[in-house]
């Protein structure tokens, strides 16, 4: 079986009135209509604002808290030509802020410089040191971006010398705000803003919005950036802003995107949200993971085509050093989560890892195991890195009541970066541990996944694909709509990106649809078999490929019940027959003691009552043929196996051998009535050719006859029975052991798969 990484959930639709109403007036499909009222937007009004997003959707900046006075502020610096620092971050959101104010203050005859902090030696977030050597240098006003508001001591030291602090930001409030000049913040307690969403390069889009008085459209396409590469929702005011900011991106991207994209061999055509999550974000956050974001904000302030060409091709290097990074980190961090499968919470460390790439592995680690997951590089007797959760499990609160066994702690309920003494690793794992019961941890049920409908391959065609565009731009708070296809089986399964990836074509009762499955390379080997039952769910996605458009699947999960079925079945016994990794059962133990010693690990050898001290198999193949079908039927009920490969191997097939007849018992009989004392051992082909008979039904006959007692076979040598009693050559133990033999046969090896995968079934499934 495979088993599924979410839970299904297929809501029924509330309202079927107001999705009939939403259809018709907008000219969407049911489908669609259906979604929306599903995800809240069930009137008229609110459809109409979903799904037409524009500069209406944008709030007056000044409804935020200290708008007025943050421009009032910066007005009088520009006014006294004061010396002005943007003071940012080295992610997207904060690179993208850093450039959207720089922009906006050069735009008003500011004099500005900017400056983003480098995560090895500056840190995240505000820092006094920097902040002092800024001063040094005559800044009069500091204005922070995607970061600040944690800054309490450090902005009192500048205000407290003589230079101002406006503080923009959208992170979470500690108790006690900066007192800065204003502080900026979509959710700060004393405002009363109407979305508290907003991204940090959001709330830096309102501040160069009030700046000019109108909204600030030229740099939509970087407040777009740091919503979707933040992970913010995309829903009410950043849905306006991230529809808006593709739409120029599509139509005219600034230089220094330009060039990126083309680094990444991106069609510009092709630009929507997942462009920037997966093309435009990774290598701009690459910057800041391995190099200097101070380039990135160079690189979205470009004018100069060429300028923003050189800067682009450093980006794309470093992007690709990245990925080589957390290929290797991942697969250490993988495989020495392997060896904790008992702990709650993976603490996973290594030595000569780029703290850089750490909360990257430890999301992979997470997508591959489904547990929380910190990943440390150790270091000097320190271990530094990075720690990503699941929904069940907070992962802040797991940690912040035992602080004195780290160095240094911040971070959420789904993300956190910590320091800890190398001494420290056990007693962290502990705490985890125990920290995972308080919060139930292992009785949390899996993250659910909402699924718009059940449908089959003919679904994912152009019209639908069209219809659902409308839903975009998709991203956090409006994921891409799912849809589940109940399979009739699966073919072509091939894996790409070195094993890393799959691709596989779905058989609906409507067609079969292409699959594209990114991470779940590793169900190669069970999807080559066949399953009872299996479902998949995913999105739609168009294809272009030289010309040609087709619709296929991005799979999100998959559920698959029975164990997998290969079929190994074969005439000739081998050594490469037995080479595949698998635990290899024995029926005949003396097929067992001579073939077990060939082979090789990771494959084993089981006789088949050996087989039962085994709590569960990967790969159960079944070498020989059991004397009856009750063995095999104990095997599968009481060794759960995730694949089953049948061999079932003999070496004298009964199912091919021929029935005696009436005529043939009579004929050898009248042979044993004929001659006395034949020697079976030195005669036997000589009977043969006499009788002209096949020699295993002969073998078979001489059996019958000597449970009939109508012969006797004493030391090879064959002589007939006087008088024996009249019997029903039939009903004798040879000849009942032959037939059931065919049978057997013919129910495990010369039945289709698909017969053979019901007869298993059924057999895992009978009353103990």
């Amino acid at each position: 079986m495979i088993s599924p990484h979410y839970q299904w959930d297929f809501p029924a639709v509330a309202n079927e009135a107001a999705a009939k109403e939403i259809a018709e007036t907008f000219g969407v499909s049911e489908l669609v209509a259906k979604i929306l009222v599903n995800r809240g937007y069930d009137t008229v009004e609110t459809a109409n604002a979903f799904l037409r997003p524009g500069v209406e959707g944008l709030y007056d900046p000044f409804l935020l808290h200290d708008m007025d006075v943050a421009i009032t502020r910066i007005m009088a610096a520009i006014d006294n030509g004061e010396k002005i620092v943007v003071y940012g971050d080295y992610d997207v959101d904060g690179i993208t802020s850093t450039a959207i104010m720089t922009w906006a203050l050069e735009l008003m005859g500011a004099d500005v410089s900017y400056y983003v902090p480098n995560r090895f030696k500056d840190g995240y977030g505000p820092n006094l040191a920097q902040y002092q050597r800024l001063a040094g240098e005559g800044m009069q006003l500091l204005i922070t971006v995607d970061n600040g508001v944690s800054g309490r001591d450090e902005v009192a030291w500048l205000m407290n010398n003589g230079v101002d602090v406006i503080v923009t930001d959208h992170h979470e409030m500690p108790a006690e705000l900066p007192e800065a000049v204003a502080v900026v913040h979509p959710r700060h307690p004393d405002g009363a803003y109407p979305f508290g969403g907003l991204s940090g390069a959001g709330v830096a889009f309102k501040v160069a919005s009030a700046l000019l008085e109108e909204p600030a459209d030229e740099v939509m396409d970087l407040a777009a950036l740091g919503a979707v590469a933040d992970v913010m929702e995309l829903v009410d005011e950043n849905r306006a802003i991230v529809a808006m900011g593709l739409a120029n991106l599509k139509e005219d991207p600034r230089p220094g995107l330009a060039a990126l994209l083309q680094t990444a061999g991106t069609n510009q055509a092709d630009i929507d949200s997942m462009t920037i999550g997966f093309t435009i974000g990774p290598r701009l956050n690459a910057l800041g993971r391995l190099a200097d974001a101070t380039d990135g904000v160079r690189l979205l302030l470009a004018d100069d085509p060429e300028e923003a060409s050189a800067l682009a091709s450093q980006i794309e290097t470093l992007n690709r050093e990245r990925q080589e990074l957390v290929a290797t980190i991942s697969d250490e961090a993988l495989a020495q989560a392997q060896t904790l499968t008992g702990d709650p919470v993976l603490v996973i460390a290594g030595q000569g890892w780029h703290e850089g790439v750490l909360g990257i592995v430890a999301s992979k680690v997470v997508e591959a195991t489904g547990k929380p997951a910190i990943v440390l590089n150790d270091e000097d007797g320190q271990m530094k890195g990075s720690g990503r959760s699941v929904p069940a499990f907070d992962l802040f609160a797991g940690l912040d009541g035992h602080r004195d066994l780290l160095t240094a702690f911040g971070g959420h309920a789904s993300a956190a970066g910590m320091t800890i003494p190398t001494a420290n690793l056990q007693a962290v794992r502990d705490v985890l541990r125990t920290e995972a019961d308080a919060q139930g941890l292992a009785e949390a049920g899996l993250p659910e996944i909402r699924i718009a409908a059940e449908v089959t391959a003919k679904e994912f065609n152009a019209q639908n694909y069209e219809q659902l565009q409308v839903l975009a731009p998709f991203g956090e708070g409006n994921p891409e709509p799912l849809f589940a296809v109940p399979l009739n089986g699966v073919q072509n399964v091939k894996t790409m990106s070195e094993g890393k990836h799959l691709r596989f074509t779905a058989s609906t009762q409507m067609g079969s649809l292409p699959v594209i499955a990114f991470g779940r390379g590793s169900l190669a080997e069970d999807l080559a078999g066949r399953f009872e039952s299996i479902k998949i769910v995913g999105t739609m996605s168009e294809n272009r490929f030289r010309g040609e458009v087709t619709y296929q699947m991005m799979l999100t999960d998959i559920e698959a019940a029975g164990s997998s079925l290969l079929d190994w079945r074969t005439t000739r016994l081998t050594r490469q027959t037995l080479a595949e990794p698998a635990s290899y059962i024995f029926f005949n133990k003396k097929h067992y003691d001579q073939l077990g010693p060939t082979i090789q690990a990771p494959g084993e050898a089981i006789y088949w009552e050996d087989a039962f001290n085994r709590t569960s198999v990967g790969t159960m193949a079944f070498v020989d043929m059991p004397d009856e079908l009750s063995q095999l039927a104990d095997l599968l009920k009481f060794v759960p196996a995730g694949r089953l490969a049948p061999i079932f191997y003999t070496k004298s097939p009964k199912y091919l051998q021929k029935m005696p007849s009436k005529a043939d018992f009579a004929k050898v009989y009248k042979f044993a009535r004929s001659f006395s004392d034949v020697s079976l051992r030195t005669q036997y082909d000589a009977i043969v050719s006499h009788l002209q008979i096949d020699r295993n039904m002969l073998t078979l006959i001489l059996q019958v006859f000597s449970d009939a007692k109508f012969v006797t076979i004493i030391d090879g040598v064959l002589n007939a029975v006087p008088a024996p009693q009249q019997v029903v050559l039939e009903e004798m133990p040879s000849y009942q052991r032959f037939v059931a033999q065919r049978e057997l046969e013919q129910q495990l090896i010369y039945s289709s798969t698909s017969e053979l995968e019901t007869l298993l079934t059924n057999l895992s499934k009978q009353e103990s």
